[in-house]
């Protein structure tokens, strides 16, 4: 990932923090967290994972405004047009979405990528 495009997804993801509970703060820690964890896994997709990790809450307002919508869910939709719009392809674009939507447990969706699998971790520490 180019600093260029990590700056592009990082303004999206400040664009959409509203929540000072989770707020940027909150994304750079588990940011942190998850690049940590990545080290004792080589085969992790960094790209996904560092997009995954920034656009992980950016569904949360949606959530405090309806309480029936799941941030994650409505993130990963996010994500996955957000991602289209900087000309991600749509697999790679899915990936990060999967990991959107994995990182809440209560979504029901369990974590299956190992990006998802760190995401979720590093969420909870």
């Amino acid at each position: 990932m180019t600093r260029e495009e990590y700056g592009r997804i990082e303004r999206i993801m400040r664009g959409h923090m509203e929540d000072s509970a989770h707020d940027g703060e909150h994304i750079f820690r588990v940011l942190r967290a998850a690049l940590s964890i990545a080290k004792a896994h080589p085969e992790a997709d960094l790209d996904i994972l560092v997009a995954a990790c920034l656009l992980h809450d950016i569904g949360r307002a949606a959530q405090l405004r309806d309480p029936s919508v799941s941030h994650a869910d409505f993130g990963a939709d996010m994500a996955l047009a957000h991602l289209g719009e900087l000309g991600w392809d749509k697999a790679r674009a899915g990936r990060v979405a999967d990991a959107v939507r994995a990182h809440r447990f209560r979504s029901g969706v369990r974590p299956e990528t190992i990006e998802a699998m760190i995401l979720y971790d590093a969420d909870k520490l």
